[in-house]
C-alpha cells in the first residue's frame, strides 16, 4: 500500500470491491501502518481482500477485510463517537453493510461514511455540508435517501488541510473547494474548473497531514499526483496495476470495470447514464463545456515506467470523458 505513513489513501488508490494484489505485494508495500492493521498482512491464513482503510489522527483508524473464509470483518480505534454511534446503533457488533461501507476521516474529527442505504457525517466543512443538505431528500437511521433517485447521492468523499476537500455524486455531479496554492494543486482546481462534470473522475485524494499533496485518479485508471519523495517506489509499483473503473447506481467510489457485472447484479443496479450538474462554491462563473488539463508539468515524481505518469499532464494531453449535462458552481 502507499506510504500509509500519510495516512489516508485509501483502498490501494482504489474503490470498495478492487481485490488488492497478491498477498507478497501487500506485505511488501505497507509501511507504518497501525500495529493492529499491520498484523492483519501477516496473519495466517492470510486475508484475501482489503475492502476500506482509513487512518485519522490520533491513532484513528478503520479497516475492512475478506478473511481467509470469505467472512468480511473489521477493526477500528478512536474513531469520532458520531460514527462509532453511525457504526453499531446501539448494537454488539456493526450494522451497516461491509461490503459497501466507505469511510473518510478528516481533521477536527470530521468523517463522511456511508454504504449502499445510509450516510453519515460531522464536522465537515460548511461548503460541503451545505452541498450534502442540498442533495438530501431524507435521512434516517437505516435510510438516507438522496434527489434524483438516488443520483445526487455522494460516491466519493475526500477530506483535506484547512477545510479542503472533493465530493463526486454518483452521476457524476459534485463540490470542491482546494485551499492550496502549490503548483501541483492549483493546476488540478484549473482541470475541476475546466470539467463540466466529474463523469471521467474517480476522486480526488486529498491528504490532511500533507496540504500540498495529492493523487487524482480518472475512470481510465489513470493517476495524477504531488506525492512526498518516500513514496515514490510504492506509488510506481501500484500505477501500472489500476484497471479502468466504472461508477454503478450505489452510492459508492466507482469499480474496477472487470468487476461491474458483478457488482451491479449483487447490487441490482446498472452503470450511471443520466446527467447531472457539479458545483464550486467558490464562484459563479459558468464552467467550459470542453475538458482540457490545465496542469503544468512539474518534477513532483521520479520517472514512471513506460505509459504511465505520476505528475499531472501537460496541457497538449487533453482529457475528454464522456459529458452528462451542464454544470455550475455556486
Amino acid at each position: 500500500m502507499l506510504a500509509k505513513s500519510m495516512g489516508y489513501w485509501k483502498h490501494t488508490v482504489a474503490p470498495t470491491y478492487l481485490t488488492l494484489t497478491k498477498q507478497r505485494e501487500l506485505t511488501r508495500l505497507r509501511h507504518h501502518l497501525p500495529p493492529d492493521v499491520e498484523a492483519l498482512f501477516t496473519k495466517q491464513p492470510p486475508i484475501k481482500d482489503v475492502l476500506e482503510l482509513a487512518v485519522g489522527e490520533k491513532g484513528a483508524y478503520f479497516v475492512s477485510f475478506r478473511d481467509h473464509d470469505d467472512q468480511i470483518l473489521c477493526r477500528h480505534y478512536n474513531l469520532p463517537n458520531p460514527l462509532t454511534e453511525y457504526l453499531y446503533q446501539s448494537h454488539p457488533q456493526v450494522v451497516r453493510d461491509l461490503s459497501t461501507l466507505s469511510i473518510t476521516l478528516g481533521p477536527y474529527e470530521s468523517y463522511y461514511a456511508h454504504d449502499k442505504a445510509t450516510a453519515s457525517w460531522s464536522n465537515l466543512p460548511a461548503p460541503l455540508e451545505k452541498a450534502l443538505l442540498s442533495r438530501l431528500e431524507s435521512q434516517s437511521i437505516w435510510q438516507t435517501v438522496w434527489k434524483q433517485q438516488g443520483r445526487d447521492a455522494p460516491c466519493f468523499v475526500s477530506l483535506g488541510a484547512d477545510g479542503s476537500y472533493f465530493m463526486r455524486t454518483v452521476a457524476g455531479g459534485g463540490s470542491w473547494d482546494l485551499k492550496s496554492k502549490a503548483e501541483g494543486m492549483t493546476g488540478t482546481n484549473k482541470f475541476l474548473e475546466g470539467a463540466r462534470d466529474f463523469t471521467g473522475v474517480a476522486g480526488l485524494y486529498l491528504f490532511p497531514q500533507y496540504p500540498d499533496c495529492y493523487v487524482l485518479l480518472l475512470m481510465s485508471g489513470k493517476t495524477f499526483s504531488n506525492l512526498p519523495e518516500h513514496t515514490w517506489p510504492d506509488y510506481n509499483k501500484m500505477a501500472p496495476a489500476l484497471q479502468p473503473l466504472v461508477q454503478t447506481l450505489a452510492p459508492i467510489p466507482a469499480v474496477p470495470a472487470p468487476q461491474v457485472q458483478l457488482v451491479s447484479s449483487t447490487l441490482h443496479l446498472q452503470p450511471v447514464s443520466r446527467p447531472q450538474s457539479f458545483q464550486n462554491p467558490t464562484g459563479s462563473v459558468p464552467l467550459r463545456t470542453t475538458v482540457t488539463p490545465q496542469f503544468v508539468q512539474h518534477n513532483c515524481c521520479p520517472p514512471a515506467p513506460a505509459g504511465e505518469n505520476c505528475c499531472p499532464p501537460a496541457p497538449q494531453q487533453s482529457y475528454n470523458p464522456t459529458l452528462l449535462g451542464s454544470g455550475y458552481r455556486v
